[in-house]
């Protein structure tokens, strides 16, 4: 089992999303930002910048993996967090609340950076008018400045809110039972998985159609996180409470393909596609990893071959709670948080794989 590099940061940490680059691109960059969210005594986010690994010299480093910039105090602890820009992001909270945050330096003169709340609003809310934990969002995939971030809760609802905006929010029932994750495959379509085992697409220009559900009957699947491949927009994965990572083919909806992948010992909280290698998952559990999970690697026509590469850390043992690849660099680069306090990096995924 392979290593993960630690930092203690004396925070549980809930959420994380890494920064888009101020010039579109990374490759100029030696450093880069991510932003963490933090649950439990520190209900905080957090600006870190950790060094390129596309650059030698990051490569060599013996300095800290992340270098605290900028906190700021957040309302409930953070359940998600997704970038719209290298300087706003969008978080959502126990507290049922989508907030908007800019980050920017303190004045002009100065280089200190800094994180202020721009706008919350109540977005989740059960019926008897208590706010509903929001536990899930994720931003449209449009490079736009009316993107638009989508979040679930424990209500059963999916909510919508333009960023510059969110007093323009709309909210939908979509399911009775808790919406654990959210994602869009399309910009026009989001997709969400349930406490219950289902996997549903969702489009509000028709709110009344729910384009499929999925049900695996073979298994008790309880779903915890989903995600939709960078380009393929019929391929979803999803994590389950057995620590299997299944694979969904939606391109015929009333038979949708799934296969499982039975990766992690326990809960699995998020999954993502490898925005530099798709072929690759990487996932977070429960059971105190991270896994790379080699999906397939037919795209050349010389068939699949299937693989895992675990991660772990001597000095973390307890869960990882949130995972995000950066899209950004040529290098994979990988950042995870926990709920013993610490930073998780590992900036080499491309490893030969341990097979199952």
């Amino acid at each position: 089992m392979s290593s993960l590099q630690v930092q203690p940061v004396a925070r549980r940490i809930t959420a994380v999303s890494w920064l888009p680059p101020h010039a579109g691109s990374a490759y100029t960059d030696t450093d880069l930002c991510f932003v963490t969210g933090s649950g439990g005594k520190h209900q905080e986010l957090v600006l870190w910048t950790t060094a390129n690994p596309d650059f030698e010299q990051a490569q060599n480093s013996e300095g800290p993996l992340a270098s605290l910039v900028a906190k700021v105090k957040h309302d409930g602890d953070a359940r998600g967090i997704a970038a719209a820009s290298s300087d706003l992001v969008a978080t959502t909270s126990s507290f049922g609340t989508i907030s908007i945050y800019d980050i920017g330096h303190t004045t002009a003169q100065d280089d200190k950076i800094s994180m202020t709340l721009r706008e919350s609003i109540t977005a989740h809310r059960f019926a008897n008018g208590e706010p509903a934990v929001g536990t899930a969002l994720a931003m449209q995939p449009v490079n736009s400045s009316d993107a638009e971030v989508a979040s679930c809760g424990e209500d059963g609802k999916i909510a919508y809110a333009p960023v510059a905006r969110l007093d323009a929010l709309q909210s939908f029932e979509v399911d009775s039972t808790v919406i654990t994750g959210i994602c869009w495959p399309t910009p026009s379509q989001t997709a969400i998985s349930t406490r219950a085992g289902q996997v549903k697409l969702f489009d509000r220009r028709a709110p009344a159609e729910v384009s499929a559900v999925f049900i695996d009957p073979s298994n008790s699947y309880a779903f915890e996180c989903i995600t939709a491949h960078p380009s393929q927009s019929f391929r979803l994965a999803t994590g389950t409470d057995v620590g299997a990572v299944l694979l969904w083919d939606t391109r015929n909806l009333k038979q949708p393909t799934m296969e499982a992948f039975n990766v992690h010992e326990s809960n699995v909280w998020g999954v993502e596609f490898d925005p530099t290698d798709a072929t690759k998952i990487v996932s977070c559990s429960d059971d105190a990893t991270l896994a790379v999970t080699q999906w397939t690697s037919d795209s050349d026509g010389q068939g699949d071959s299937r693989g895992v590469r675990r991660l772990s850390n001597f000095f973390n043992v307890l869960s990882i709670n949130c995972v995000n690849v950066c899209p950004f660099t040529r290098t994979s680069i990988v950042v995870a948080g926990s709920d013993g306090g610490n930073l998780l990096i590992e900036k080499n995924t491309s490893d030969d794989f341990k097979l199952f």
